[in-house]
């Protein structure tokens, strides 16, 4: 059976999503933290969390540019509308709740993930999402590709995954086709590489790759502080980087267990071919992640789940497919079963 998710309170929530994430896309200038700005922002997460935990009342003081607004039984802890810099979004359940961070890092430039992020994050009953909120190259400089791009880079910013989300198309900031178009940085995509001396440059406002965010200063502090702490990021891509793969399942080299998960999508996703990284595909493993590199140090299971697009677009359209995805998570967070006698 799937779980009971209150409609109106997940509606409420999208609606506070997507002003938050306005101007994302183009218009909104990034600014990555100093160590003092990732201190207070992190000890402000922990107090928050501690509170959130124990139903007590929300901490008072937030860092400057920032502050906590109450919605039902979430808080959420996000920038000040007049400061944004591209810090992201803690969505934070209050009371009960299970040990679970799901994260969508990349929600401008992997069209489709934050829906499905807020259906796992409801299903589940988990204690936080985890919301970047610019494109994850709007940081790019301007001449990290000073001949426009190899072909295959500019056919890839034609691409539906980096041309607008979901949230933009409904309620768009006409402010952002005043800005210059985001593209992707010369050689190999992160999230493709398993050398991070491979890979193209790291941005600093893509917050799954760079050491310095407030998203990963968010993600660090929660894993440390919350016991049993699992983490499901979220992420997509283009159809042709694998073809005849609807899913890709990494444990990111964590202590995950990434094939029981992937057994587990397999049904619940119709006509959808899961696959488990390394043994059945050698890309888009997630291993020179930020947030799974954090989780390996801190002994945390890290699920990096890859979807193609048009498995995004299936679930995107549907919400039972996306509750059935959500719901079939649910026994890999269960506590493991004791050994037999």
């Amino acid at each position: 059976m799937m779980p009971e998710v209150d409609e109106g309170a997940t509606k409420a929530l999208e609606e506070r999503i997507a002003k938050l994430r306005k101007g994302g896309r183009r218009t909104v200038t990034y600014k990555a933290p100093t160590n003092e700005e990732e201190r207070a922002y992190a000890a402000w997460v922990r107090d928050a969390l501690v509170a959130a935990t124990e139903r007590k009342e929300p901490p008072k003081k937030a860092p400057e540019g920032f502050s906590l607004r109450v919605l039902g039984d979430v808080w959420l802890l996000e920038e000040a509308r007049k400061k944004k810099r591209g810090a992201g979004v803690v969505v934070m359940r209050t009371g009960r709740a299970r040990p679970i961070l799901v994260e969508a890092p990349h929600s401008f430039y992997d069209a489709g993930t934050l829906p499905i992020a807020l259906s796992v994050f409801e299903a589940q009953a988990a204690r936080v999402l985890l919301i970047n909120t610019v494109h994850r190259y709007i940081d790019k400089p301007a001449d990290a590709t000073k001949d426009g791009g190899t072909k295959d880079e500019k056919a890839a910013t034609k691409d539906k995954d980096t041309d607008a989300d979901e949230v933009d198309e409904k309620d768009d900031d006409k402010d952002d086709d005043k800005g210059a178009a985001v593209e992707e940085p010369a050689g190999v995509d992160r999230d493709e590489a398993d050398d991070p001396n491979a890979a193209a440059p790291v941005v600093a406002s893509d917050v799954a790759h760079t050491e310095h965010s407030f998203f990963h200063a968010a993600h660090r502090e929660l894993v440390a502080l919350m016991h049993g702490a699992v983490t499901v990021q979220i992420h997509g891509f283009r159809d042709d980087k694998s073809e005849g793969t609807g899913i890709i399942v990494s444990a990111a080299k964590s202590n995950a267990d990434a094939a029981a998960l992937a057994a587990r999508l397999g049904p619940a996703v119709a006509d959808t071919r899961v696959k488990v990284y390394p043994t059945d595909v050698s890309i888009l493993g997630g291993t020179i992640n930020q947030q799974a590199r954090t989780c390996r140090e801190l002994g945390a299971p890290f699920f990096h789940v890859e979807i193609a697009r048009t498995v995004r677009d299936a679930l995107g359209s549907d919400k039972q497919k996306r509750a059935r995805f959500a719901a079939a998570l649910d026994p890999i967070f269960a506590p493991p079963k004791p050994p037999s006698p």
